[in-house]
């Protein structure tokens, strides 16, 4: 069995899901783990033949008969699944293969409900959440108001209502004459919607059914080191990029509320006594950010020759307009790597792990890598990293598709 870690350098939207999609379709069997964040993650998988799907919790390999693990550090939005699996059976004409650990938890509507109304609170003080209710699902469990997803299927619709009411009663309504104050202060004019929906037991009643039917999708087991014995590969596919992890402070308070590195995948291999073979940080030749917060030696789109308009990350409202920037130097590009490795360098699953750089989107910069400080050609890159850095491996890619990846 092979174990690959696949993660994001920087600020998200590096092409991890064409970096996954690429490893599950050269091995026979294999597995997707999704393991941080939840329903906000968005990876592209496309292929020669048009075919073209945003992956949020299915993992990205699932068109080449991947199976997806949600596990138990994964927040699982059941509404957004059902969707996601409906589309993808639309695309593909097959019904992806979903399991769960039976503790995973779920986001509930009044997550995203409360996320977006505090968001929309802060009027122009925006931090550039996605809106998919993941730091306040946190914040709910971290209050003893949990709900696993084994908890959903065996609760009949009333006993599910009920456990929605009373997380709503003694959490979420105990600031919301005050959330609603502040929007009116910060959005004056405006009407706040989110609270008449954070009011209404009609939302919650609706619901209800969405849970029941999102479970359709899922198996749930126990995840074991015999069970997992069974793939060939397993492949953990990170949201968001290093430079968003929660303790990432120098970026704070624009930050994800989930670990964006190796601390879930570590603690997951070492609870199972399994190694982890490789993993792999993905970047493009230049830096993006979606969403509010610090991007160093930001630059308009146009500045960098040959990149395009990106089509997976549109203009939204919750994060706004993509944005630009070069590598600030070698030191800075290696750095985020070289403190993700030293946090878990203790521990058993990692002896004898290769430490890799994923490089996409050369196709759109004729090999020039962005930096602040010069650019440079991937060809020299690749050179550096290999032989002053230390990197096992340099990987190459140089077009949207699954099938281009070279080292």
């Amino acid at each position: 069995m092979r174990t690959v870690a696949v993660i994001g350098k920087n600020f998200g939207d590096e092409g991890k899901g064409l970096v996954c999609a690429s490893l599950s379709k050269k091995a026979k069997n294999t597995l997707i783990v999704k393991h941080n964040g939840g329903g906000q993650a968005g990876h592209t998988v496309e292929s020669i033949d048009g075919k073209r799907f945003i992956h949020h919790q299915i993992g990205s390999g699932a068109e080449f008969g991947a199976a997806t693990l949600l596990a138990d550090t994964f927040m699982v939005d059941l509404y957004q699944l059902t969707e996601e699996v409906n589309s993808f059976e639309h695309i593909y004409g097959i019904i992806p293969e979903i399991y769960a650990e039976k503790t995973t938890h779920i986001t509930v509507i009044d997550d995203v409900l409360r996320n977006m109304f505090i968001e929309s609170a802060r009027g122009a003080m925006r931090h550039g959440s996605c809106g998919m209710g993941i730091n306040e699902c946190k914040m709910r469990q971290a209050e003893g108001f949990s709900l696993t997803l084994e908890e959903v299927r065996d609760l009949n619709p009333g006993e599910l209502f009920r456990r929605l009411k009373k997380f709503r009663i003694e959490y979420g309504q105990r600031d919301i004459e005050a959330l609603k104050a502040k929007f009116k202060k910060n959005n004056p004019g405006e009407h706040a919607d989110y609270y008449d929906m954070l009011t209404d037991d009609g939302v919650l009643f609706t619901y209800v059914k969405y849970l029941k039917e999102g479970m359709r999708s899922i198996k749930l087991v126990d995840a074991s080191k015999e069970w997992l014995s069974g793939y060939e590969q397993i492949i953990f596919e990170t949201g968001q990029g290093l430079l968003l992890d929660e303790d990432y402070t120098i970026y704070a308070p624009h930050l994800t509320p989930s670990k964006t590195g190796l601390h879930n995948i570590a603690q997951f291999l070492e609870k199972r006594e399994m190694l982890l073979n490789e993993f792999i940080y993905v970047t493009r030749p230049y830096v993006t950010r979606h969403g509010n917060g610090p991007l160093p030696h930001e630059i308009k789109r146009e500045e960098l020759p040959g990149v395009g308009k990106d089509s997976t990350n549109m203009d939204n409202e919750w994060q706004g307009s993509i944005r630009y920037a070069k590598h600030e130097s070698l030191q800075s590009f290696d750095r985020p790597v070289r403190d993700d490795v030293k946090s878990v360098l203790h521990m058993k699953c990692m002896r004898g792990a290769m430490v890799s750089i994923l490089l996409t989107h050369l196709d759109e910069t004729n090999d020039i890598v962005y930096f602040h400080d010069g650019d440079i050609h991937s060809d020299d890159l690749v050179k550096k990293l290999l032989e002053d850095y230390g990197y096992t491996r340099v990987y190459t890619s140089h077009s949207r598709f699954d099938a281009d990846i070279a080292k």
